[in-house]
């Protein structure tokens, strides 16, 4: 790998999913935080919200209009990368469909599995599992400094057998798993890989509520900052393979909202062991 003065190079990083939302705040903190942003998305207009909104920021953003869900999109952010800033320090995988892509009122009516099909199955793990794995694989080598984070933005675990969650359950425990075994192999890579959660449902574009006070009573989308900033910095050195709850984040005693990836507290269940 090759290696620059990190103490005088200025952070790089990505954030898929950035066009509103979670993606919109993590960008906008990140470029506060003193790192360049290449903000991806798939609405130019938002996008472009987006570079107005960041037209004060004391670092340089670079909005990239592309679908991380297609080879083309994930070749479109690696060649703006290496073009605007040559390497990466962070990789925020944000980007995400939920129910609310299949209907706005999923709450009220949840989907059955009766309505599933072979298409919204590909289409939601191709989106929430498949794609982030296979773009931070695409940008390792990008990773130039001698360090890197992979933030990846997970859900609760009740989301993942909620009944009437059938596709985005699946496909976000399929990404949770992937994660873990990822993080373990990045082990003292001086790349880290770490899952953080909101601690439920966020007044996004995605969450979607019939009723708008109910909306209006979701966490903030902000609550993801803070604790995203910190992973992404340096302050962040070998924290690996854990999983942090964004609503018990406190950056004085940030263990306190950490776990491991996955699923570690079910670990005791199972006594096999391989032949000897």
């Amino acid at each position: 790998m090759q290696s620059r003065n990190s103490d005088a190079t200025p952070p790089v990083a990505v954030v898929t999913g950035a066009s509103r939302g979670i993606g919109r705040v993590l960008a906008l903190g990140l470029l506060e935080a003193g790192s360049h942003v290449l903000a991806v998305g798939r609405d130019v207009h938002a996008l472009e919200a987006l570079r107005c909104a960041a037209s004060s920021a004391r670092a340089r953003l670079v909005c990239v209009a592309a679908d991380v869900a297609t080879d083309a999109g994930r070749a479109r952010i690696e060649a703006s990368i290496t073009a605007e800033f040559g390497y990466l320090t962070c990789l925020v995988n944000n980007a995400a469909i939920g129910m609310g892509s299949l209907r706005r009122d999923y709450h009220d009516r949840p989907v059955t599995h009766a309505e599933i099909d072979d298409q919204i199955l590909d289409r939601f793990l191709n989106t929430n599992a498949r794609a982030p794995i296979v773009l931070a694989i695409r940008l390792l080598p990008l990773f130039r400094l001698g360090w890197g984070r992979i933030v990846n933005i997970g859900t609760s675990f009740n989301s993942m057998h909620r009944l009437g969650f059938i596709p985005y359950g699946m496909s976000k425990a399929a990404f949770e798993s992937a994660c873990a075994i990822m993080a373990a192999e990045l082990e003292g890579s001086g790349i880290t890989l770490n899952v953080i959660n909101p601690g439920g449902p966020v007044n996004t574009p995605m969450v979607a509520r019939g009723d708008q006070r109910q909306q209006d009573l979701l966490l903030l989308p902000g609550i993801m900052v803070k604790p995203v900033c910190w992973l992404a910095s340096r302050a962040a050195d070998g924290v690996n393979g854990r999983r942090i709850t964004a609503t018990q984040w406190n950056e004085a005693a940030p263990e306190a909202a950490m776990t491991a990836i996955g699923w570690p507290q079910l670990a005791a269940d199972s006594t096999w062991q391989p032949p000897k």
